[in-house]
């Protein structure tokens, strides 16, 4: 089967990148930005796949792995390419976590595509994420994504306080509830 990577989603992509790995009994999970573009139905954009390896591998397997399906390297870095996909790759350090708090396979989202499943960060994590690079970089966008998953998904609210009192922002999590539930 030749696979047309131009024509793919990026759900498919991410979907035929972990199923691609799990053949070769590397587990990983997408987070960043394209956990975003996915749960906000493309509102927002992201260039890379980052995925977060579980198993830990050398990245010589990985590159083994992805070279299947036509990836390379980009130089000496933790990115890869191909030169008919929309999006490159890349492997952030593990483990799995958004600031301090650790994330289980319990808590990891599944989608179904036409090409296979992807495991990605939940939406309530993924709010995680993006509330934790407005607190530390002020970057007002990932306010904006994380306020557009926030209302268009079901979040555990309770955890999510938990959480902005484990990381130090306690006081931040009435104004971003406050924030969600007054729409303009």
């Amino acid at each position: 089967m030749t696979i047309q990577f131009q024509q793919l989603e990026r759900a498919e992509m991410a979907a035929l990148v972990v199923e691609t790995l799990a053949a070769h009994g590397i587990e990983v999970v997408l987070v960043g930005g394209s956990c975003v573009c996915i749960w906000t139905d493309e509102r927002f954009g992201s260039f890379d796949l980052d995925f977060i390896d579980l198993t830990y591998k050398r990245r010589r397997e990985i590159k083994a792995a992805l070279g299947k399906i036509g990836f390379v390297p980009k130089g000496a870095t933790r990115y890869f390419e191909h030169p008919d996909s929309n999006w490159t790759i890349e492997f952030p350090t593990a483990p799995l976590a958004v600031g301090h708090e650790m994330i289980g396979s319990e808590r990891v989202a599944t989608i179904d595509t036409t090409v296979g499943t992807i495991r990605l960060l939940n939406p309530t994590d993924t709010v995680k994420d993006r509330l934790l690079w407005w607190y530390l970089e002020g970057d007002y966008q990932c306010w904006e994504q994380a306020l557009d998953i926030a209302r268009h998904h079901q979040i555990a609210w309770i955890e999510l306080e938990k959480w902005h009192s484990g990381e130090g922002y306690a006081d931040r999590y009435p104004d971003f509830k406050n924030t969600v539930n007054h729409v303009d």
